[in-house]
């Protein structure tokens, strides 16, 4: 009898950790639920960004949330991405908040420039509301490319990786690739909480 107790205790939390693990996968499969007010910005438009930003430069914005688990899983792919194309195009990672500034350097670089969207101004521009997403902005101001990184949640698939496939027809003066909604829909978290707006 005592085994039968022990035994269904262990099948009960067998259960409980798979329906959590289950829950927690599903939700970041599922696409991020789209802000009431969002207005879509098609490519092709001019992008309202800060005065700080250079005028006459093509931007890559990583937007990045280091509290959301799919940020954290593209984090080397990103890595990749910066050793590779920093001297092409200028590499601003996009936060939240303030407090989200020490943990983006940690995990991605020291030396990146990061901007705190407080108020959400860079992301609305872009089209953006989750994380992680990249913007990719042309010498001339207008959004390039705005979309999920990969079609993997890990960005293994070398096939898929729009971010990065956008970023090389850009810098070879080719136009936006269309990928459909796989690249376009947004998965992962939503942005983060509110601030002040600061350049580090």
């Amino acid at each position: 009898m005592r085994g039968l107790i022990v035994g269904l205790g262990l099948a009960g939390c067998a259960i409980g950790i798979a329906a959590l693990f289950w829950h927690q996968e599903l939700k970041y499969q599922l696409p991020t639920p789209v802000p009431s007010g969002y207005v879509p910005m098609p490519v092709g438009l001019t992008v309202t960004l800060p005065k700080d930003f250079t005028a006459g430069s093509a931007y890559f914005l990583h937007f990045y949330n280091p509290d959301c688990p799919c940020s954290r899983f593209n984090a080397r792919h990103l890595k990749s991405l910066i050793r590779a194309y920093a001297d092409s195009v200028k590499i601003v990672i996009v936060v939240p908040t303030n407090d989200d500034v020490v943990k983006a350097r940690k995990e991605l670089g020291e030396e990146l420039s990061v901007w705190v969207d407080s108020n959400e101004a860079i992301a609305k521009s872009c089209g953006v509301y989750s994380t992680p997403q990249a913007a990719i902005i042309d010498k001339n101001g207008k959004l390039f490319y705005r979309g999920n990184y990969n079609a993997s949640r890990y960005c293994t698939s070398r096939a898929t990786n729009f971010a990065e496939l956008s970023l090389i027809a850009l810098l070879n003066h080719q136009p936006p690739p269309g990928f459909g909604l796989l690249a376009t829909q947004s998965y992962g978290c939503e942005l983060g909480s509110k601030n002040e707006i600061e350049l580090f």
